[in-house]
């Protein structure tokens, strides 16, 4: 029996070393952060009203909307302009 076991236990230890070593491959993947946005920026944009129906105070309420509509594109253009935050491998 031991002439028997001998030989098989040794082919089957040499059948081990047949497999070739494989090494892990490194994978990098990329992580997206969100970037806080500064209070100043996500501030809501105040809306002029007109308190009368007149000419004038309809034009004034018009000329003060286009102040803060400006306002707002520029505060939308520097949210945009912020970094984005993703790493790069």
């Amino acid at each position: 029996m031991r002439l028997i076991a001998a030989p098989i236990v040794a082919l089957l230890l040499a059948g081990c070393q047949t497999c070739p070593e494989r090494v892990p491959e490194v994978v990098k993947v990329p992580v997206r952060v969100t970037v806080p946005v500064p209070a100043e920026l996500s501030a809501p944009c105040p809306v002029a009203r007109a308190e009368s129906r007149t000419v004038g105070a309809v034009v004034s309420a018009y000329n003060a909307n286009i102040e803060h509509l400006e306002a707002c594109n520029r505060k939308l253009a520097e949210i945009r302009a912020l970094p984005t935050g993703e790493v790069k491998p």
